[in-house]
């Protein structure tokens, strides 16, 4: 009698396997984690703010310059402070530490930009720019690695 690799019941369950994963992996996803791990958000944004009067554009224009204009001294300090901790890093842990004090810097500039312009988008018909850490918890990585 030929011994058999696969058994009947082995094949069901890694078939049931197989279709629960593709079923994960084509399973809807929310419009938010989409625009993030497909960047359609962006073009989504272009496309809204093309809509506007040229009033409204200018105003957004204005805002947008007005921000990066005051930023620039924010933006040029978080980058050297990163240079110096990185020229400073003796090990691969102090080196981190200077990754995560640079995210951390550039996660509240851009809170602050989102409170700043915010009103903004409102006042022209745009809808507010949300975190993009919103919604996900702590450690769940889920969208950014494949």
């Amino acid at each position: 009698m030929p011994t058999r690799l696969f058994t009947c019941k082995a094949l069901r369950r890694s078939a049931l396997l197989a279709s629960a994963a593709a079923i994960v992996a084509v399973g809807p996803i929310s419009a938010v984690r989409a625009q993030y791990i497909y960047g359609d958000g962006g073009d989504l944004s272009m496309r809204r703010e093309a809509r506007l009067t040229p009033e409204q554009q200018e105003e957004l224009f204005r805002a947008k310059k007005s921000w990066k204009r005051q930023s620039f001294n924010r933006r040029i300090s978080i980058l050297e402070k990163e240079k110096r901790c990185i020229g400073q890093a003796n090990n691969p842990q102090s080196y981190k530490d200077c990754v995560q004090k640079k995210r951390e810097s550039r996660r509240a500039l851009n809170a602050d930009y989102r409170a700043y312009i915010n009103p903004v988008r409102r006042r022209v018909g745009l809808p507010p720019i949300e975190d993009k850490q919103k919604g996900r918890q702590k450690g769940d990585r889920k969208g950014r690695r494949a």
